[in-house]
């Protein structure tokens, strides 16, 4: 790997920087009452973690059509409830260690702005150069592609974070190298199977992953 100083890396936000995963399991479980589709019983936790999403909504019975309202309530939902939400354990001193190699950091999400600026604010991780939202859930590649035009970065020097199998489809579309996290949303059998670039199961792991190229 050459120079980490060269590198910009771009995270997803949802279980990947924010430890969003039993918050949005909460807030779905409520919403399906309202959108008519199955709830996520305990037991069905860690065997949705293997599934992609694609199979979740299947599995679910979530009607298609009501995706996008369903998305927009869900984001709703939990900018009521943003205070309470955390860092996943041990990302944000790894984050500031990152940044102090050089890096540039940004975040691509499906969240909201608003959900993602007040998340920030509230754990003091104001660092990261850019933050781009995208409502697309399928093609998150053409965000991808969008933001780093925007920003005239080399897609040779782009890195994406994610913790989940359709951020591996979407970096590996668009032409950039991924690192999958097994700390969020698909478990590290679901993640392998996609072949990211490297595949990490700590923060610790991020940061000696860029250090160990000084």
């Amino acid at each position: 790997m050459k120079s980490p100083r060269n590198h910009v890396l771009i995270f997803d936000f949802d279980g990947t920087i924010a430890d969003t995963f039993h918050k949005l399991l909460e807030i779905g479980n409520r919403l399906s009452v309202e959108f008519d589709f199955k709830k996520i019983e305990d037991e069905e936790v860690e065997e949705l973690k293997h599934k992609s999403a694609r199979e979740t909504i299947a599995h679910l019975n979530i009607p298609l059509l009501k995706i996008p309202q369903i998305i927009a309530k869900a984001k709703r939902e939990l900018n009521k409830e943003i205070g309470l939400i955390k860092p996943i354990h041990g990302l944000k001193e790894i984050l500031i260690q990152l940044k102090s190699l050089g890096l540039r950091m940004g975040i691509l999400t499906s969240n909201s702005l608003k959900n993602v600026h007040n998340f920030l604010d509230n754990n003091s991780l104001n660092f990261f150069d850019f933050v781009q939202t995208t409502p697309k859930i399928w093609s998150k590649n053409r965000s991808l592609m969008t933001l780093i035009d925007k920003q005239h970065l080399k897609i040779a020097d782009v890195i994406y974070i994610g913790d989940e199998t359709r951020d591996i489809i979407a970096a590996q579309k668009a032409g950039i190298r991924t690192i999958a996290v097994t700390w969020g949303y698909n478990s590290r059998r679901a993640l392998e199977n996609h072949r990211p670039d490297f595949l990490i199961h700590s923060p610790q792991e991020l940061y000696q992953l860029f250090n160990a190229a000084l």
